[in-house]
């Protein structure tokens, strides 16, 4: 049985296909959400074996130039 990864990304500015292949060739189940494009959050962690968060390019410097976005 495959276990179910939900992977949430704030957005899309990195390539991560060789992550995604290589938890895939682990064995995980991957369900992709892209937060910027407005994709709603789980409601519940229930059947959910792992959760991957990833941030941006965003450096600290830039955060006054490109404030938070709270999902």
């Amino acid at each position: 049985m495959k276990k179910r990864l939900v992977f949430l990304q704030r957005g899309k500015a990195s390539d991560t296909t060789a992550l995604e292949e290589a938890l895939k060739g682990q064995g995980w189940d991957l369900e992709t959400i892209v937060l910027s494009d407005g994709e709603p959050l789980p409601k519940s962690l229930e059947n959910i074996d792992g959760l991957l968060i990833t941030g941006t390019d965003l450096n600290i410097y830039e955060q006054s130039s490109t404030p938070l976005t709270v999902f």
